[in-house]
């Protein structure tokens, strides 16, 4: 959490949950806020709304990652290996369900849009004074809005990300929109929107967003940013580029084929459009960032948010190593968790730029299958040999951090590294980090943006929406390979080797590294199938380097996440998806 949301939160944390009763707002109970108190004071009322950002991420989710052949977990019995194997029912969902608290996020934002109304007959015109100034506090009111319309859209879309589907009448559903604040003496057994009119909802909120927030902030406001509460501290709200952003990943989800079943064409052109949008005001085609931009605590971590790659960040976790204890060797007093595949391994292209599977004069080695491979695979990847974290790894049969050497030691031979600080310690003198993932960036929204517009034309030098999709993935290899006569890329940038017939699946292979343990694979491999009965893709053996027999064969049932059961039983309307 921001911490200056923290001062709101712990107010707000004293009030009823909204989702409880009628009278939840009325002062029944020592130290609860009665709505007329909200409405007095600035901390109490915006306090409603800050209560919203605790559902946001604060670190990468690496427990979808890890139910897919990017990541897999060190102990067979976890959740995600289970959830893997077929655990996942209407009954039990391992990896997780978001039904209810999303919907008790989207309560509160409910509740604050209701309340945000102007009535100039009076004073002060906002429904409480957020400033002395009467320009400010406009400026603030209209600034909390758009706030607001972004945390609904948020929640919104991570709803329909999850719960999302083709329902077992064979009609592709969302979830339940619900706009205005409401209590249990409402009737709640209702059915599920269309999928459609979930999508529409949500870039309805992402446009109302754009409309009232600022394009981008910075810290001290310079540079044309600005700063909405004047706390120059802070600098982790949605902006107009994050609306954007979030607008076209909804977009390109809409168009994909697990809820795209007639390949509607016009669902592409819609996605291609608004990340031309974003883009453009983003700063039109350019290069991205360096990684070190990215994931050195000294640019991200630290509070120094420059970056302006990133549209959208978590909460700020001051002094923390958590996804550093998860993964770091156990050797490194760490629990080695998730561990990367050989499947992702051998999705990396050769330090050519040519992909595996094609002749090139780079040679890849199968009993070494991680050399001569893209840059990428050494930022992103801890492997034998490496000097990792104070350590050399040793993860060759019989080596200090191979199978069967330590409990928790990987399971496939390689240990994740991207977003990792290897200066952390445990041991004394002990040495901690600073935690804010990256939940909407340029990265995605150039991948986004070739993707769909691929789609939508079926030509990757088309020019109809501004850019090419050729040059726009050009900036994600660049990054990798370098740019200019002296780049590695032999395949991409020198040698124009890929054509419209093998352009989508070099898009969908370069996602996938680019963007690995960031929590995107999971559902890109679901937007991706056919259908309620195409699990082809999800069904696959995850290998590591040890043995030639797969370690865990995965048994998805469907495409789509199940509907909680006790949602079910609450609301008998729901449908449930196909496959439950």
């Amino acid at each position: 959490m921001k911490l200056n949301h923290l001062k709101y939160i712990s107010i707000v944390a004293l009030i009823a949950g909204f989702s409880a009763c009628s009278d939840f707002m009325e002062p029944t109970k020592d130290n609860y806020v009665g709505e007329s108190d909200l409405m007095k004071s600035k901390d109490y009322f915006v306090g409603v709304l800050y209560r919203a950002y605790l559902g946001i991420p604060n670190r990468m989710n690496l427990t979808y990652e890890a139910a897919t052949d990017n990541l897999i977990a060190n102990n067979e019995n976890s959740i995600t290996s289970k959830a893997a194997k077929g655990g996942i029912s209407t009954q039990v969902n391992p990896l997780g369900d978001t039904w209810a608290t999303d919907y008790t996020y989207i309560n509160y934002i409910n509740w604050y849009i209701d309340h945000m109304v102007l009535d100039y007959s009076k004073p002060i015109p906002t429904p409480v004074k957020f400033n002395d100034d009467k320009t400010t506090n406009l400026r603030m009111f209209y600034y909390t809005l758009g706030e607001a319309y972004f945390l609904r859209a948020w929640y919104q879309f991570d709803l329909l990300q999850k719960y999302g589907g083709v329902g077992n009448d064979g009609k592709v559903y969302g979830y339940i929109i619900r706009k205005n604040f409401y209590n249990e003496s409402e009737n709640l057994n209702v059915a599920r929107n269309t999928y459609e009119d979930c999508v529409k909802q949500i870039v309805a909120d992402c446009d109302s967003a754009f409309a009232h927030l600022p394009l981008d902030y910075s810290k001290d406001g310079s540079s044309g940013g600005t700063i909405a509460d004047g706390l120059q501290a802070d600098a982790g709200h949605p902006s107009g580029l994050a609306a954007k952003a979030l607008k076209a990943r909804m977009l390109l989800y809409a168009a994909s084929p697990a809820y795209n079943l007639t390949n509607d064409v016009q669902r592409w052109k819609d996605a291609a459009k608004a990340a031309q949008e974003a883009i453009q005001l983003a700063g039109g085609s350019v290069a991205l960032l360096s990684y070190a931009n990215y994931f050195n605590k000294n640019n991200l971590n630290n509070g120094n948010f420059t970056n302006k790659d990133i549209f959208f960040r978590g909460p700020i976790n001051s002094a923390v190593s958590t996804l550093e204890k998860e993964n770091f060797p156990p050797r490194l007093q760490g629990n080695g968790t998730y561990n990367p595949t050989l499947n992702l391994i051998n999705a990396f292209p050769k330090s050519d730029g040519y992909p595996a599977s094609e002749v090139s004069t780079v040679t890849l080695d199968p009993l070494i299958p991680h050399l001569n491979r893209d840059p990428r695979l050494d930022n992103f990847i801890a492997r034998n040999g490496e000097a990792f974290a104070g350590i050399t790894l040793v993860t060759i049969p019989d080596g200090n951090d191979a199978i069967g050497k330590q409990q928790n030691n990987t399971r496939t031979g390689y240990y994740m590294q991207k977003l990792l600080d290897t200066d952390v310690r445990f041991t004394t003198p002990t040495v901690t980090t600073t935690m804010s993932p990256i939940l909407l960036g340029k990265a995605e929204l150039y991948l986004n943006f070739a993707e769909a517009v691929f789609m939508a034309t079926g030509d990757m030098n088309s020019t109809t929406y501004g850019y090419t999709p050729k040059i726009i993935m050009r900036y994600i290899r660049e990054r990798a390979f370098g740019s200019g006569p002296s780049t590695k890329d032999k395949y991409y940038i020198i040698g124009n080797k890929v054509t419209n017939t093998t352009f989508l699946d070099f898009v969908k292979n370069e996602r996938r590294v680019e963007l690995c343990f960031e929590d995107h694979r999971f559902w890109d491999m679901r937007r991706w199938c056919n259908g309620k009965d195409d699990v082809a893709s999800l069904t696959f053996p995850v290998n590591g380097i040890y043995t030639t027999a797969p370690i865990e064969t995965r048994t998805f049932k469907s495409p789509y996440m199940p509907i909680p059961y006790g949602e079910t039983l609450k609301a008998s309307n729901l449908q449930n998806n196909a496959g439950y």
